[in-house]
């Protein structure tokens, strides 16, 4: 038996943050087990390497592209062999407590807290249906949506990621409810020796290449600007868009780096970005990693999406999610190292007091002492 089972099915679950920060926490405090879903194919070196012990379902299977058909055979062919292997694993490590990320994740551990009378954490990393299924499937994104708040009604108690809107789109809460949004720890402060900044203006993209979040603004822009370079890391998702930065010269593309190397690149930098397509995201604006990550490193962002850390920290620069501001942003801080710095010096500030992993933890610490006492 053990206290906690956490529950992830993201791809893959080795590799994502927020979950590794989670499980490192509970730790020094709860007995943990983590069960995750392998897609990629993971070294046992890696998995023998995780904070705390990891069983991973082993099913090799592409990454999320919302079309009606590759939802349908994930619901029906995948997911459910995943929930079966999870229940299993419950039935086997009798958790006390089951905390599970996100509504893809929730269903094996719902059944196991209403047959044991076990209690369950819901974690919202994401609104599901809101995030991931387009709107025109109606039927399917208002099954989902019903399902997530049910679940969300029902739950122990409700994590959700992306701050005071999120909470608020649940028509009903459990009796414990927290925001713990998805800081880092302070990294920055362990760094060997501090990066200096680029001769050139450096802007870094740390997310992978794909549609929908403002590369394509920033390839068109950047193309046509002197003294200024775009560093990308991540994986490559989308063909089209990856031949298409390939060829401009002002445009670094680094891959898949490590934690240490994506530290060295952020701080190094002279602003970083984080832009989210309105037309897509508009219902569920995120709170990105990259935000917090920016503020850890002294360096300010870019940003469209929220406008509220921003303004209340001093940050970054918030713009409209359009070709011509997100250019106009960038020129400014370029021609403004004072502006960088100050940026940079408030971001920091309040990281520092605010928006770490050491108040986060606090506040995951309260949820699970109000359920285990």
């Amino acid at each position: 038996m053990v206290d906690i089972a956490v529950v992830r099915t993201a791809n893959s679950i080795i590799y994502d943050p927020r979950v590794r920060k989670i499980v490192a926490s509970l730790s020094k405090k709860y007995s943990i087990v983590t069960l995750g879903w392998d897609r990629d194919g993971i070294s046992q070196e890696k998995i023998n390497n995780y904070p705390v012990k990891l069983e991973l379902f082993k099913l090799k299977t592409s990454v999320w592209k919302p079309s009606m058909i590759r939802i349908i055979i994930r619901l029906l062919i995948f997911f459910p062999q995943f929930w079966i292997w999870v229940f299993l694993k419950l039935l086997v490590y009798r958790p006390d407590v089951i905390h599970a990320c996100d509504l893809d994740s929730v269903l094996p551990c719902f059944i196991y807290k209403v047959l044991f009378r076990k209690r369950l954490v819901f974690d919202v990393f994401d609104r599901y249906a809101i995030t991931f299924i387009p709107k025109k499937f109606k039927m399917l994104y208002a099954i989902t949506n019903f399902i997530e708040e049910l679940i969300s009604k029902y739950s122990d108690a409700l994590i959700v990621a992306n701050g005071e809107k999120v909470l608020m789109s649940f028509k009903k809460t459990p009796r414990h409810c927290q925001i713990i949004l998805n800081c880092p720890y302070d990294e920055f402060a362990n760094l060997s020796h501090i990066p200096k900044k680029n001769e050139l203006f450096t802007i870094t993209f740390t997310g992978h290449v794909r549609t929908h979040r403002g590369l394509e603004l920033l390839i068109a822009d950047i193309a046509n600007m002197r003294d200024v370079q775009l560093v990308i890391t991540g994986r490559q998702e989308n063909p089209s868009l990856f031949s298409e930065l390939q060829g401009i010269p002002n445009v670094k593309y680094h891959g898949l780096v490590d934690d240490i190397e994506l530290l060295e690149l952020q701080a190094s930098s002279g602003a970083m970005v984080a832009f989210y397509d309105p037309e897509f995201f508009a219902n569920n604006m995120p709170l990105p990693n990259k935000l917090f990550e920016a503020m850890m490193c002294s360096v300010p962002i870019i940003t469209n999406v929220a406008q509220e850390i921003v303004k209340e920290t001093g940050c970054g620069i918030f713009v409209e999610y359009n070709k011509d501001k997100i250019k106009e942003a960038i020129v400014t801080l370029r021609d403004n190292p004072e502006l960088q710095k100050r940026l940079g010096n408030n971001g920091r500030e309040s990281f520092l007091k605010k928006y770490n992993w050491d108040v986060m933890e606090q506040r995951l610490y309260k949820i699970y002492e109000n359920l285990l006492g």
